[in-house]
C-alpha cells in the first residue's frame, strides 16, 4: 500500500515536535502531520486521508475523547487505529479511554522505544507493515528520485535515531542514568528550612501554604518533592537524592497537590535546571527546576490559582 499517513494531535508544541522527529525516525516513507487539538484535527480528517491517529487526550476546544467519539461515527475513520497518550495514569481513566475506542495508550512521559515499540506493534496489527518495510520504502523512494534527477530525501540523523522522545536525556554517554526510585517517605525531616527558602522569601506574618509535588519520568519514577518557589512559567523543586536525579531536558509530568483546597494540576514539563543548595558533593537534597510545556487555558488557569495560594 501507499505511505501511511499519520497525524499527531497534542496541544503542546514542545511535544508534537518530538513524536513527530520519533515516528519519522521509525517509519520513515510515512507522512506525519500535526494538530494543536481535536478540532484542528478534525478539520484535516474532513480534508485529507489519515490512516493512524496518536492523539493527547486533554486538549481544548476538543478533546481527544471527543475527537475518538467522532471518529468512531465517520465510515472512513470508524477502524483507523487511535493511540491515545495521556499525562492520566488512573486505571479507571484507561478504562475509560478504551471503552470509547482506542486501540492503545501511552503514559507521558515515554522515552523513544516506548513509543517506537507500541507504535510498531499498532501499525503492524492493522497495516502488516514494519519499521523494516518502511525503511526499504523509503529507500526506493530516494533511489527513483537519484534516477529522475529529482533531490533525494534526507533520511533521519542518527542523533535524531538515538535520541529518546521527550526526555532530553540519554544522549550523552557522560551521564550515567537514574538509579530506580526508592520508596522513600516525602522527604522525611527535609522541610523547608532557612537553607532552601532563600528565594522567594516570605513575608513576615504570612502563613504560606505548604505545596507539594509528584514528578513521573519516563524511566518510570515518581520522585515526591516540595515546591520551593512557583510562578506561571516554572516551578522549583526540592527532591531527596536517593530517589533519583532526572537528566537536563527530560520530559517530566508534574502533579502538583494542595491538600487544603485538593487543588490537583498535573503539567507537562521539561527539566531545565539541576542544582544543589548545599556546597557539600553528597548532599541529601537538590533543587529541581522544571519549566511548563503545556498551552491548555484551563491548566494554566487551575496553575494561576494555584500560585496565588502558595506565594
Amino acid at each position: 500500500m501507499k505511505a501511511l499517513n499519520i497525524l499527531v494531535v497534542d496541544d503542546a508544541r514542545f511535544i508534537r515536535d518530538l513524536v513527530r522527529k520519533a515516528v519519522k525516525a521509525q517509519f520513515p516513507s510515512c507522512q506525519v502531520d500535526d494538530a494543536a487539538d481535536g478540532l484542528q484535527a478534525q478539520t484535516k480528517m474532513k480534508s485529507g486521508t489519515y490512516h493512524v491517529l496518536l492523539c493527547d487526550w486533554e486538549m481544548p476546544n476538543m478533546s481527544g475523547l471527543e475527537l475518538l467519539q467522532w471518529m468512531r461515527t465517520e465510515e472512513r475513520y470508524e477502524k483507523i487505529p487511535f493511540m491515545m497518550i495521556t499525562s492520566r495514569s488512573e486505571k479507571s481513566h484507561i478504562v475509560k479511554a478504551v471503552e470509547a475506542g482506542v486501540n492503545d495508550y501511552i503514559g507521558k512521559p515515554f522515552n523513544n522505544e516506548q513509543l517506537g515499540t507500541k507504535l510498531a506493534r499498532l501499525i503492524y496489527k492493522f497495516y502488516k507493515m514494519s519499521p523494516m518495510q518502511t525503511a526499504r520504502q523509503a529507500q526506493q523512494s530516494d533511489n527513483a528520485s537519484l534516477l529522475t534527477g529529482a533531490p533525494a530525501a534526507k533520511s533521519p540523523s542518527s542523533t535524531s535515531e538515538n535520541a529518546n522522545l521527550l526526555t532530553g536525556g540519554a544522549a550523552s554517554s557522560a551521564k550515567s542514568k537514574p538509579s530506580p526510585a526508592a520508596s522513600a517517605n516525602l522527604l522525611a525531616g527535609a522541610a523547608p528550612s532557612a537553607q532552601l527558602v532563600d528565594k522567594p522569601k516570605a513575608k513576615k506574618g504570612a502563613n504560606k501554604t505548604m505545596a507539594l509535588a509528584h514528578v513521573r519520568t519516563s524511566q518510570g519514577q515518581e520522585l515526591r518533592c516540595i515546591v520551593k518557589d512557583i510562578n506561571l512559567n516554572e516551578m522549583m523543586l526540592v527532591v531527596k537524592r536517593d530517589q533519583g536525579v532526572p537528566g537536563l531536558f527530560d520530559q517530566v509530568v508534574v502533579d502538583i497537590v494542595s491538600k487544603e483546597e485538593d487543588i490537583v494540576a498535573r503539567v507537562n514539563c521539561f527539566v531545565c535546571s539541576v542544582s544543589s543548595p548545599d556546597k557539600r558533593i553528597d548532599g541529601e537534597l537538590f533543587n529541581l527546576m522544571v519549566r511548563y510545556e503545556d498551552e491548555d487555558p484551563e491548566k494554566l488557569a487551575a496553575l494561576s490559582k494555584f500560585v496565588a495560594k502558595v506565594r
